[in-house]
């Protein structure tokens, strides 16, 4: 089972938002209709980034994000991000292979543009995959 719990890490006044969550959430039209596999070997990483506006919500902000996930025995794989834009919402959604009783480590790295400095975070996830 993957953690549904947020993680935001603050950027000024944008908010570097990310969590992962098992691919068997999502119902078969959608994992379809944006490319991904349902499989319990498989989690998902989303990402998204907030613009912070006084006495508003959140505005969902347009970025180029990478990432990387990286197991306790060094293999590096590089995700592979997918732009959901819902108008009112902006995620970038990757797949990562999981194995049972696995340390997983990712890193992110969100840009404004290709010239804006980096918003990165990086995180682990103790994942299994539920028999």
């Amino acid at each position: 089972m993957l953690s549904l719990a947020e993680q935001v890490k603050s950027f000024g006044e944008y908010d570097l938002h990310f969590n992962t969550f098992e691919s068997t959430f999502l119902t078969p039209n959608i994992a379809q209709q944006y490319g991904f596999i349902r499989s319990k070997g498989q989690g998902l990483l989303n990402v998204a980034v907030t613009k912070n506006t006084s006495g508003k919500l959140p505005v969902p902000t347009a970025a180029i994000v990478s990432g990387k996930v990286t197991n306790l025995i060094g293999q590096i794989v590089t995700l592979s991000f997918v732009t959901i834009d819902e108008g009112d919402a902006i995620y970038y959604i990757a797949p990562f292979t999981k194995t049972n009783d696995e340390i997983l480590r990712f890193s992110i790295s969100a840009k404004l543009n290709a010239d804006a400095a980096p918003m990165e975070a990086s995180f682990q996830r103790h994942v299994y995959v539920e028999k």
